[in-house]
């Protein structure tokens, strides 16, 4: 073992360890609160509800993420088992699981229904009432289309701001979260997951494979790559849950599971790469690898050394190398999220700089492929290198200079660095330790 690895494996559990209490901050942070004066609008969260972010900002520049965001909640859950791994807090773990898992169950009650008109009226400021949502789409919510809610209030309410809906990401990865937190955590609320799992799945049965606003927020609504893999995996892998349970829902998961596979042939480019959606040529988004990365399948046109995933991935390295500065000179480069983004700047993220990382590391495990880890530590050691002091870690990187962009504390950020870690322990096993 080499003293630049140990060296590497000490910052890594120091990082690892503030990424565990940086989640969580988020996750039922009842002690928080955020007032959004030109609303009128005072937000305390509930239990189980998790924060995209804790920082109470208000787009002065910063983004307000102070919300819950169902996708973002799903993937934050997936990384809740490392989480409890790197604190050794497994009551407080599974009790914030337990919480995450009823609060889900509460904002996706079927019985539910949304005001009549949006209470925030009477208090919005002029300025801010071009951002109220729509007195309309409150009134619409009850039934299914609770499930086609982005995010909602960090307190549960409805969200009562304008935003880009439908989006279908969000039940598929809070399927494909659950099933994965019920294995690696029998000691689950089972009923409470498995009331959640059906509602999740059924509706998946009636949705996936539509046009949606993706997992960028952007309209038009499309049929994303990202959103369609997240819901095929989903399917299939709820499949093999309801078996045993009701052969006749599962025969009809398996069976649009096989449907959007062979939609998803739709959006593959000449080169074998997948598209950012099937409507747009040409376009390549680092969501396609991260639903790949998280799928984790091993054979298949999924799979994570497949065409798919390779030609997605090189078509993006190619592109960030050339737009990014902060690249010039690196073998590896840090990853964004497509060629024209201009959020912020258009820059670097951490969470697809690191799922990339992840990526190598889970390749080097499958291959033995020491040259693969390489290009993981070369990654990492960049997220640890510009990594701002303190728990939390950003949304991004200035593309010229590695300082910190947007959000100052992304939580889905230090979810993808435990998992990046984690990939790396395998990797590191794989190889002999060294």
């Amino acid at each position: 073992m080499t003293d630049e690895k140990i060296c590497v494996d000490s910052r890594i559990a120091t990082a690892r360890a503030a990424a565990a209490r940086s989640m969580a901050r988020a996750i039922s942070a009842t002690g928080l609160s955020q007032h959004r004066a030109g609303f009128g609008w005072h937000v305390v969260p509930a239990r189980g509800s998790v924060l995209a972010s804790i920082r109470p900002d208000h787009w002065d520049p910063e983004p307000d993420y102070f919300h819950h965001w169902v996708r973002d909640a799903a993937i934050i859950a997936r990384a809740m088992p490392l989480a409890m791994a790197a604190d050794g807090d497994r009551e407080g773990w599974m009790a914030r699981l337990n919480d995450y898992i009823a609060f889900s169950l509460r904002i996706s009650d079927p019985a539910r229904r949304g005001p009549a008109a949006n209470p925030l009226r009477p208090t919005t400021d002029a300025e801010h009432l071009q951002f109220l949502r729509p007195d309309a789409e409150l009134a619409a919510l009850h039934g299914s289309a609770w499930l086609e809610e982005p995010r909602c209030a960090a307190d549960g309410g409805p969200d009562l701001e304008r935003w880009a809906r439908p989006q279908d990401d969000g039940p598929a990865l809070r399927a494909r979260s659950l099933l994965a937190l019920l294995e690696a955590l029998p000691g689950l609320d089972g009923a409470e997951a498995g009331l959640l799992l059906r509602r999740d799945l059924s509706h998946l049965l009636e949705v996936a494979g539509r046009p949606a606003i993706g997992p960028w927020e952007e309209e038009p609504p499309r049929r994303c790559s990202f959103t369609l893999i997240a819901q095929a995996d989903a399917l299939e892998r709820g499949a093999d849950w309801a078996r045993g349970r009701d052969p006749r829902f599962a025969a009809a998961l398996r069976a649009k599971s096989g449907e959007l596979t062979v939609l998803l042939r739709q959006a593959e480019e000449p080169d074998g790469s997948l598209r950012e959606s099937i409507e747009m040529p040409g376009r390549h988004d680092i969501g396609t690898v991260m639903a790949l990365l998280d799928v984790g399948r091993r054979d298949g046109p999924l799979a994570l050394d497949g065409r798919w995933m390779a030609a997605t991935v090189a078509a993006l390295e190619a592109v960030f190398s050339e737009i990014y500065p902060i690249n010039a000179g690196r073998a590896v480069p840090a990853m964004g999220r497509w060629r024209e983004d201009v959020f912020f700047g258009g820059n670097p993220w951490y969470p697809c700089t690191l799922a990339c990382a992840e990526l190598d590391y889970r390749l080097a495990a499958m291959h033995r492929d020491r040259t693969r880890f390489g290009r993981g530590e070369a990654r990492m050691q960049m997220v640890l290198d510009l990594a701002p002091e303190g728990d939390a870690l950003p949304e991004q990187f200035d593309r010229l200079t590695g300082a910190p962009r947007s959000c100052p504390a992304l939580t889905w950020s230090s979810a993808a660095f435990l998992q990046a870690a984690e990939a790396r322990d395998l990797a590191c096993q794989a190889l002999g330790g060294s």
